[in-house]
């Protein structure tokens, strides 16, 4: 259910309710939850979500195929393998967050089995490498045109924000990052936001 509040002419608020799933170790968005067609599937680490996606050029493709790839924003996907599973054989291939390595689980790319192949082309998220989180759309997520001049100036004060952001040496995440030479503010202020998403609480209006 929505929830839109109505202040005057220009001011808009909690315009919408969103629910997704994010990677455990950095919070990068994965897909929405209506998107988990199942959470009746088993992983390598316990239990698992069967998700579908619409092509996107947004994951990165091991395979080197040229083509769109149907896939997950902010993943990478491996090179295709064979697996025996309880369900028979499959052709798969691992996917693993684009900005920390967390390997989040498979695609499938084929199934021996007719009876399997409703699976082609969907994902296994497993639950131990992921995230729910929910969150309120922002008001400015809407048709209105903004102004050239109101960006710019948005663009600097991001900067000038950034330019100031030190190293966390007490988080594990931004020492694997500087261990990795890509620590820089600005990815340090996207784990930092993403990670408080994940810890605050959600607000409920009463019915």
């Amino acid at each position: 259910m929505k929830a839109d509040t109505h202040g005057n002419e220009n001011n808009r608020y909690l315009i919408g309710h969103v629910s997704c799933l994010r990677c455990s170790k950095c919070g990068a968005e994965l897909c929405l939850k209506p998107q988990i067609i199942s959470k009746g599937f088993t992983g390598r680490h316990g239990r698992a979500y069967l998700v579908s996606a619409e092509p996107t050029a947004s994951a990165v493709s091991m395979s080197g195929s040229t083509s769109q790839a149907e896939s997950l924003p902010n993943t990478v996907i491996q090179r295709p393998v064979s697996r025996q599973y309880v369900t028979g054989l499959h052709t798969v291939s691992d996917i693993s967050c684009a900005f920390c390595g967390n390997v989040l689980g498979w695609k499938y790319v084929s199934a021996e089995e007719e009876s399997q192949r409703y699976k082609v082309g969907k994902f296994i998220l497993e639950t131990k490498r992921i995230a729910m989180s929910s969150s309120w759309e922002s008001p400015y997520n809407t048709n209105q045109p903004v102004s050239p001049g109101l960006l710019s100036s948005a663009s600097e004060e991001n900067t000038n924000r950034d330019e100031h952001i030190e190293f966390d040496s007490q988080d594990e995440d931004e020492c694997e990052d500087v261990f990795a030479g890509i620590w820089s503010p600005s990815l340090a202020v996207r784990r930092r936001s993403r990670k408080l998403d994940r810890h605050l609480p959600l607000f409920r209006f009463p019915s």
